[in-house]
């Protein structure tokens, strides 16, 4: 009798530590915080179907934790209620599911000190790679991963949040592309695929790039599944997008941001009317002829017949104090908010009353988005953060699939979410 063990599945270690480092930032000198000593944190790459362990280590003069936001993971490993205080360290531990190729992030999740951890510098990719990064053409594509992120510096350090800052969320006066200032970027003619991350705490980035069609190929952690070709992208704090362009010949591209109104205020007073210019690309060499990917992946369409459950959430606040609320309540770590079946779909109203946009995430699961405002969305795809824009609902379906526990949503502008719109769901 033959004795066949099961073959382990292999394993990737990576280990980050926060802490604080002087470093250059536009000419600057300032103290920040990194991962590893980097702004960004390290990019941590991983394929579907490996063990992945992230031993965290603390070496800031607070507490903090991690979060791998969007990883489809165990509330149990997830560990959103657990603080690492100085000087200790948390290990974090998943499996990359088959088919959850996609763009993810990190970032630190420790309940009224996100905002400005992750402000002051606290952030890093991830790339889950599966079957369809080795198709061509998306195979052979030139590829850069753009970290967003901005920031204001004073005094060698980084500006504090006042005022206002955290009722409408902070934007800072400096914002970067993987920690520079309006970098320029080489590649070659061809495929270029941009991995984009929106690491801002409260900033929307409208992305647009001045004769080129965005051809998105991902949104959050997964494929869509075909390309959609749009002249502008709009990127809430917390999402990624996988872009496609096409580069046929030697020339320079702008990446701009373009005003965008997330709040009564108006647009960003930093973003002209023709847009902040992100980044370049000079694309250098021959004339190539490009052909685009026709079909990516299947994504189901979900049976909404099978729903057992529909619930609504409400965004709200008060000013005397100031504080952000879901359903009239602000964040307990010890409340129960909401509770839902394993083995169920539920749908879900986002409902925001409000003058200003709010990016809603939710942890572990990934969902549909079914309509903004009764209008249907455009194309199918699975997301962990949805813009709600003001006086607005969005629809959106949630599986619950293989995992039970306690998981977070909350508004993904930083400053809301410590200012308790935030909430706890059991799923059981």
């Amino acid at each position: 009798m033959n004795n066949i063990q099961p073959q382990a599945k292999p394993i990737r270690h990576f280990d980050l530590t926060a802490q604080q480092k002087n470093i250059s930032i536009a000419g600057q000198d300032a103290t920040i915080l990194t991962y590893n000593g980097s702004f960004p944190g390290p990019l941590l790459e991983v394929k579907e179907g490996e063990v992945v362990t992230v031993d965290f280590i603390n070496q800031l003069s607070e507490p903090s934790n991690l979060h791998l936001h969007g990883i489809f993971m165990s509330p149990e490993d997830d560990k959103p209620h657990r603080i690492v205080q100085p000087g200790e360290s948390l290990s974090y531990t998943f499996e990359a599911q088959p088919g959850s190729a996609g763009m993810y992030w990190y970032h630190p999740h420790a309940h009224g000190k996100v905002t400005r951890q992750l402000f002051e510098g606290l952030s890093g990719p991830i790339i889950v790679r599966g079957a369809v990064d080795e198709l061509e053409p998306i195979a052979s594509a030139t590829e850069k991963v753009l970290v967003l992120h901005d920031i204001t510096l004073q005094n060698g350090t980084v500006a504090p949040h006042a005022g206002m800052d955290w009722g409408k969320g902070k934007e800072g006066e400096l914002v970067l592309v993987n920690g520079v200032h309006q970098p320029e970027i080489s590649a070659p003619s061809g495929l270029l695929r941009l991995r984009v991350v929106n690491a801002s705490t409260a900033r929307y980035y409208n992305l647009n790039i001045p004769g080129k069609r965005l051809q998105v190929i991902g949104m959050d952690g997964s494929f869509l599944e075909a390309p959609v070709a749009m002249e502008t992208l709009l990127l809430t704090p917390g999402e990624r997008a996988d872009i496609l362009l096409e580069t046929t010949q030697a020339q320079e591209l702008q990446l701009l941001n373009l005003p965008y109104t997330r709040t009564p205020a108006g647009p960003s007073i930093d973003t002209p009317a023709a847009g902040m210019v992100l980044a370049k690309f000079n694309i250098t060499s021959e004339p190539k002829t490009i052909a685009l990917p026709t079909k990516l992946i299947e994504i189901p369409e979900l049976d909404l017949t099978s729903a057992t459950d529909h619930k609504t959430i409400i965004f709200g606040a008060t000013m005397q104090p100031l504080q952000f609320t879901i359903n009239g309540k602000t964040f307990d770590h010890h409340r129960t908010d909401l509770t839902a079946k394993a083995g169920t779909l539920e749908i879900w109203d986002i409902v925001n009353p409000m003058a200003m946009d709010h990016p809603f995430h939710l942890h572990t699961f990934p969902f549909q988005v079914l309509s903004i405002n009764g209008e249907s969305t455009p194309y199918r795809a699975w997301k962990d953060v949805v813009n709600v824009p003001a006086n607005c609902t969005v629809r959106i379906a949630i599986p619950f699939t293989k995992y039970t526990g306690s998981v977070m949503y909350h508004c993904h502008i930083l400053e809301h979410e410590d200012l308790g719109m935030m909430g706890n769901l059991e799923v059981v």
